[in-house]
C-alpha cells in the first residue's frame, strides 16, 4: 500500500472547470485488487446546471515500485478505445504529474495533495500542432470527517 495513495481513500465532493463548462462531481477512492491500486470512481451530480455533463470515471492508480512510477488508468464515458494509454507519473512532493502519450499528442493530469486543506486539486492539460492549453481545473475536498483507512 503506498501511504500517499492513501490520501485518496474516503468520499470526495469535485468541483472544477472544463472550458466555460461547470463540473459538479462526487468521488469514492478505495483500494482495491489486494491493494495494489486505488480506484477512484467519479459521477456527476447537478447534471445539467452550468453546463455539467453526465459524466462517469473510473480511474486505476497504482505505484511501479521497480520503476519508482505510478501510473493512472483512466476509464470514462467518453468513449472506449482499442488502445487504451496509461498515465505513467512521477512524484515530487505532494504532486503527482501523469502524462499521456495520446496519438493526438500529450495530456497531463497534475494531481497535487494540499495537507492543511485536506484536499486534491488536479490540473489537466492537453497539447496539439506543440501548443499547450488547459483542458480543466479540478479540486476534491473531503465529504464528511475520515479516519485513517487503509486496504483490505
Amino acid at each position: 500500500m503506498d501511504e500517499f495513495l492513501n490520501k485518496l481513500v474516503g468520499a470526495w465532493n469535485l468541483r472544477g472547470m472544463m472550458g466555460d463548462t461547470k463540473l459538479f462531481q462526487e468521488a469514492v477512492g478505495r483500494w482495491v485488487l489486494k491493494g495494489l491500486f486505488i480506484e477512484l470512481r467519479f459521477h456527476a451530480v447537478r447534471i445539467g446546471e452550468s453546463g455539467n455533463p453526465p459524466y462517469e470515471a473510473i480511474y486505476l492508480i497504482g505505484y511501479d515500485s521497480k520503476l519508482d512510477n505510478y501510473v493512472l488508468h483512466l476509464f470514462d464515458t467518453f468513449g472506449v478505445t482499442s488502445n487504451p494509454v496509461a498515465g505513467i507519473g512521477k512524484r515530487n512532493g505532494n504532486t503527482i504529474r501523469f502524462e499521456f502519450a495520446y496519438n493526438s499528442g500529450p495530456f497531463t493530469n497534475v494531481f497535487t495533495w494540499h495537507p492543511k486543506k485536506l484536499m486534491w486539486t488536479m490540473k489537466l492539460t492537453s497539447a496539439a500542432e506543440g501548443k499547450t492549453q488547459a483542458f480543466a481545473q479540478k479540486e476534491m475536498t473531503r465529504k464528511g470527517r475520515v479516519s485513517h483507512v487503509s486496504h483490505p
